[in-house]
């Protein structure tokens, strides 16, 4: 119990005794030191709205295709003529469908619960740019 009472207080008084660093705190990227040019990078305007606008699109890309193996499925199923495997066959492809439904709908509301707990609009998202 002694020694780890020692390793303890010990270990506590080595990091009370971490100095500060004194260092840079920011860094301009589109200044011009030696022979570094960064125009082209300082001139990028990533648009987050096309990122959101992307994102929308491959939701709703992904909800009509589950929602057309959903019809598929029941479609496969009213014409098995009563066959036991045509129709488990069907019932899999209807179970897919709804499972790839609430995996689109679950990934949009974490991805709404996300931005809303940063503090982040989904539809005016923006990704900032190097001044």
């Amino acid at each position: 119990m002694r020694k780890v009472y020692y390793f303890l207080i010990s270990s506590f008084a080595y990091l009370g005794l971490a100095l500060p660093a004194f260092a840079e705190t920011t860094i301009d990227p589109c200044a011009k030191t030696g022979g570094a040019n960064f125009n082209l990078l300082c001139s990028l305007n990533f648009s987050g709205t096309i990122v959101s606008s992307l994102v929308t699109v491959a939701f709703i890309i992904a909800t009509l295709i589950a929602l057309g193996f959903l019809i598929f499925g029941g479609i496969k199923w009213i014409t098995s003529g009563g066959d036991k495997t045509a129709v488990e066959g069907a019932r899999n492809t209807i179970v897919a469908a709804l499972v790839g439904l609430v995996i689109v709908f679950l990934a949009y509301f974490i991805i709404r619960i996300i931005f809303t707990f940063f503090g982040l609009n989904f539809s005016t998202f923006t990704i900032p740019t190097i001044q």
